[in-house]
């Protein structure tokens, strides 16, 4: 890849990183708050993105790239958000179908630093596969909703 081309690839893994950081900050506080019956469906989702931040994590280090984990200003509107909502009405199974809606985002984001990643970068293939896997979860979010 040339530098312009690495800086490009960079920038979207970094983006992506960001944006499961920032959800999961969200989600922290949309479990506290939440029903029981929903709490367990939302730490399942926000135990993937963890387990999926470590893989991204432990691959662009090993190429030599080391993501910053502190994410964005977005950490605070999620949590925020959440709260907003929480003051109007009950965190329930109603919150699963916005839970999944912005699981779509996440996706967008994967989207995005896989078409900058070489098919032949280990980290290609791990975006790829936990790609996949959140849209299983988002499918389950739906059906649950």
């Amino acid at each position: 890849m040339s530098e312009p081309e690495n800086h490009a690839a960079h920038n979207c893994v970094q983006s992506l990183f960001d944006t499961l950081i920032d959800v999961n900050e969200g989600y922290k506080e949309l479990v506290k708050r939440a029903e029981p019956e929903v709490r367990d469906i939302i730490q399942d989702v926000a135990d993937q993105h963890s387990r999926d931040l470590s893989e991204i994590e432990a691959v662009a280090l090993k190429n030599g790239v080391a993501p910053d984990r502190s994410g964005t200003v977005m950490s605070e509107v999620h949590k925020t958000a959440v709260r907003l909502r929480d003051l109007f009405t009950d965190i329930d199974r109603h919150v699963l179908e916005a839970v999944g809606e912005g699981e779509e985002n996440v996706v967008s984001a994967y989207d995005s630093a896989i078409k900058h990643l070489p098919a032949s970068n280990d980290l290609h293939s791990v975006l790829v596969t936990q790609r996949r896997r959140l849209q299983g979860k988002i499918v389950a979010l739906f059906e649950a909703a």
